[in-house]
């Protein structure tokens, strides 16, 4: 039996985590004898630390984001730093012994704390299963292993394009844009009334005020709102009570189909610009609003879609609504979109996790024909024995 390792980082849902559980599904699918396991490093290294760490993180991000946005800066996005020694230091002996204990046949880091430590480890002369690199954001961090990685599966032209000017052979990256579940296609518009349909999401780490403009500006009554609340139940208890037949509010959703469904249903996506998240409305193919951005991963996701015209960002001091028609009623906003959607889609070389679960497993989990010769020589060998 075949084994993949996945290793996103942290207990939390994260893109880390839905892309990583998106592969899994493909490959399920293709051969459900392939063993799929996932394993959060720091979980597996030490819960309470994963717990510490995970709380200090959320709570940095939204009580001191200006903080958070200069240590990102300053640490995750240099090559070399302090706190890759530390990494190293404290844990590459632990992946060692994952490795050792999983006995992976390929390894998927959706996270670039993992990648890291098993680049590492095959610097030192370890060795170790093929190591692919899955990335979840429209830029490369500087945590991320490259030297010693087998493939990597990149978003961007732009960052193939960084791997080869760090010495990355062009052969060993695909572009994929950002991988999501294959549930999510080219969208198929539900039947629907008149109105405008917006999904709004981002509620878990906060929608901030901006809700209120959804409910208090002319123009309301023909735009219907569905908001995605997730975790936040602060939020949907606020938007239940508003008691109005134009907007809706949902508690967390974990099935794809019903994300898809919502799409679907969609006229406009305002979101926050996460990884998958943008990587699910391009698929489908949604005019995407911007309403806030985290610090760290966010701010430089979104500064990739700005430039590439694959968003609007949202003017805090303005009604959404209005933001929202007068861009559509743009026919030259709608075509530069729908444009840089089409621009950013044709770079691609895989374009589902059926395709790479496909790729993976031609490239490193087919048995090669002298692994076979060699296996019916030794059971040949065995039966003359007992003869």
């Amino acid at each position: 039996m075949k084994r993949v390792l996945f290793l996103p980082l942290f207990q939390m849902e994260s893109g880390h985590h839905r892309t990583a559980d998106a592969l899994i599904e493909a490959f399920h699918k293709q051969d459900p004898d392939i063993q799929c396991t996932k394993v959060d490093f720091l979980s597996y290294t030490n819960r309470t630390l994963e717990k510490f760490i995970s709380q200090l993180y959320l709570r940095w991000i939204t009580k001191w984001p200006s903080a958070y946005s200069w240590m990102y800066s300053s640490f995750f996005q240099k090559n070399k730093s302090f706190m890759h020694s530390l990494y190293e230091t404290l844990f590459v002996e632990k992946m060692e012994q994952l490795l050792e204990e999983e006995q992976p046949d390929v390894i998927l880091c959706t996270h670039s704390f993992s990648s890291l430590l098993i680049d590492k480890l095959r610097s030192y002369g370890i060795e170790t299963a093929p190591v692919v690199n899955v990335y979840t954001d429209f830029f490369m961090n500087g945590v991320w292993g490259k030297e010693h990685v087998d493939m990597h599966i990149v978003p961007t032209q732009d960052m193939k394009e960084e791997l080869m000017e760090a010495g990355v052979d062009p052969q060993s990256i695909k572009i994929s844009g950002i991988l999501t579940n294959d549930t999510f296609k080219k969208r198929k518009p539900a039947k629907k009334d008149d109105k405008l349909h917006v999904l709004v999401g981002g509620g878990s780490l906060g929608l901030g005020e901006s809700l209120q403009s959804l409910v208090t500006k002319k123009g309301f009554r023909q735009i219907e709102y569905i908001v995605m609340c997730g975790h936040n139940k602060e939020l949907l208890d606020h938007v239940q009570a508003l008691k109005s037949p134009n907007i809706k509010g949902m508690s967390y959703i974990a099935e794809a189909d019903q994300m898809n469904h919502l799409y679907n249903w969609a006229d406009v996506l305002i979101t926050k610009p996460g990884g998958i998240t943008m990587g699910e409305a391009i698929k489908k193919m949604l005019p995407v609003f911007v309403h806030s951005v985290l610090p760290g991963q966010e701010e430089k996701n979104m500064k990739y879609l700005e430039e590439e015209g694959l968003v609007h960002r949202l003017n805090p001091h303005t009604p959404i609504d209005r933001q929202i028609i007068a861009v559509l009623k743009d026919e030259s906003a709608q075509f530069l979109m729908k444009k840089s959607r089409h621009q950013f889609l044709k770079n691609i070389d895989v374009s589902s996790c059926s395709e790479l679960a496909g790729l993976l497993t031609d490239t490193y989990l087919q048995e090669h024909p002298d692994e076979h010769i060699r296996f019916i020589d030794d059971v040949f060998s065995k039966l003359y024995q007992t003869l």
